[in-house]
């Protein structure tokens, strides 16, 4: 469960260059986040303050709650890129789910590493 208030968030995020986040469940400390489809949003860095990232999370925060989801965000050229995500344990089956999402690639968590697609 995520104690950080959105200035905390949105510094990670653009500091350590992401987070994978939820109002009512820990963040995994292993398995494979896959994005889901359809929920994806970039904002430009310069433009990313906590407001737009609060936005966001009203946004989904049902979808987050219901479904197990969580929140991910990450920089990459310029943008940050926000999005739900799932935690799928196997890595197999993460790549498939990441390939039936039209993702580009799915992020290792235990070793911090994108793994392409």
């Amino acid at each position: 469960m995520d104690t950080m208030t959105p200035v905390e968030q949105c510094r990670a995020i653009v500091n350590d260059g992401g987070l994978t986040f939820s109002p009512v469940r820990p963040a995994p400390v292993d398995g494979f986040m896959v994005s889901i489809a359809g929920s994806e949003r970039t904002i430009p860095v310069e433009s990313f303050d906590p407001e737009a990232l609060a936005q966001y999370v009203a946004d989904y925060a049902c979808r987050v709650t219901d479904q197990g989801l969580f929140f991910g965000a990450w920089v990459d050229g310029g943008l940050v890129y926000l999005d739900l995500s799932i935690n799928v344990t196997d890595r197999a089956e993460a790549e498939a789910m990441g390939r039936l999402e039209s993702q580009l690639a799915i992020f290792d968590v235990a070793n911090g590493e994108v793994i392409s697609l």
